[in-house]
Parts: structure tokens; sequence; C-alpha cells
């Protein structure tokens, strides 16, 4: 009985949370990027909804990574 009384705590009451996900699931991925792979989908779904995670660099460092990457061109 206690474990039952355990789900239903667990349990969500509303579809706010999937609702939520699939709205930023659609937000990132539009017509013009819709050749994410699912892991990368998944890893910036996570970003957008939790937030970065901050524990193993700084924000200098994660910009200067940004920086110095490879340049990108965009065909128009």
């Amino acid at each position: 009985m206690f474990q039952l009384v355990q789900l239903m705590v667990i349990i969500p009451t509303s579809t706010a949370v999937v609702e939520r996900g699939f709205s930023t699931m659609n937000l990132l991925c539009s017509p013009l990027r819709s050749t994410f792979s699912q892991t990368k989908l998944t890893h910036l779904m996570h970003t957008c909804i939790e937030g970065l995670d901050l524990n193993d660099k700084t924000l200098e460092e994660l910009c200067d990574a940004f920086k110095d990457r490879k340049p990108r061109k965009i065909m128009l």
C-alpha cells in the first residue's frame, strides 16, 4: 500500500511540463534547423529548459571556446 501512495505522489497532476517540452522542441527544431540529431536536440532542450551547467567551466571559458571554433559561412 505504501508503494502505491508513493507512486501517486510522483505522478504529475497536469501536462504542463510535457507541453512546455514540446513547445521548446518546436522553437528549437524549425524548418531551417531540421537536421539536428536526436542527441543534439536533447542536449539543446535540456539547456533551454534547465539552463547552462556551469559547474565545470566559467562563462569566460565557454565564450573563449565558442570564439575559437571554426567560422561558419551561410550560403545565400
